[in-house]
């Protein structure tokens, strides 16, 4: 005797699990878990995004020219309590917040020669020779320039209506001529098959007309027997 039959009899009811139930249960479980766990993931990853949104573009001078070195992550952090912020670079340092913007998120620096970073930006290059007095003429673009406007002007300026679409217009004749040509070949060729009949019924009846007088001829005509010198036929 079991353990349930000995409950049983004592009149303990031992309440019945559907193990097919259980099974579902534990299945949407996991899935919820694994759901719970992807929208962690991408919260986690699109918080970190935004976090480091910032873009820090340095620039160092290499070989007398400045040239861009690197690009990194960056985020705008508040100290203390008050209300201050601060720029922080991702893995290398914090510096004050910067006030030239390349960009919504973008910050260039340079890092000058005793490792001090300085926010900078483009300036007005026009506004900037004006006030240096400068004068600056590019030749080469120049020359260029008038390179390309000499080959477009013999290209196309240059050529007459004729060099230009000369072409054309003859393949148009010609495909014109062609076809006018095509049509009358056709407008003779269906009256050709009636001319052949009617020149095959003449020739017919002209071949029947020669042989009936050939026969008339031949077959109808007796020969007379020559006369002597005294104009007396010669009996027998």
């Amino acid at each position: 005797m079991g353990l349930g039959d000995t409950l049983s009899e004592a009149g303990v009811s031992i309440p019945q699990i559907n193990t097919g139930a259980v099974g579902d249960y534990l299945v949407f479980i996991l899935i919820g878990v694994l759901v719970a766990i992807l929208l962690g993931v991408g919260a986690f990853f699109f918080i970190n995004y935004m976090k480091w949104r910032v873009r820090v573009v340095l620039h160092r001078k290499i070989n007398g020219k400045i040239q861009q070195v690197g690009t990194f992550k960056g985020m705008i952090q508040r100290v203390g309590k008050a209300g201050d912020t601060w720029l922080v670079v991702k893995n290398i340092k914090k510096l004050p917040r910067p006030k030239l913007w390349q960009g919504k998120f973008v910050v260039w620096y340079f890092e000058r020669e005793d490792g001090e970073w300085i926010n900078f930006e483009l300036g007005d290059i026009d506004t900037q020779m004006k006030q240096v007095d400068a004068s600056y003429v590019e030749e080469d673009m120049r020359l260029q320039r008038l390179g390309i406007q000499k080959n477009l002007e013999e290209r196309l300026v240059k050529q007459s209506f004729w060099d230009q679409y000369g072409t054309t217009i003859m393949w148009v004749v010609f495909v014109m001529i062609v076809t006018i040509c095509l049509v009358m070949l056709f407008n003779k060729l269906q009256g050709l098959p009636e001319a052949l009949a009617d020149a095959s019924s003449k020739i017919e009846k002209m071949a029947n007309a020669v042989e009936m007088m050939a026969n008339r001829v031949g077959g109808g005509v007796t020969p007379v027997a020559p006369a002597n010198s005294t104009g007396v036929g010669l009996s027998g």
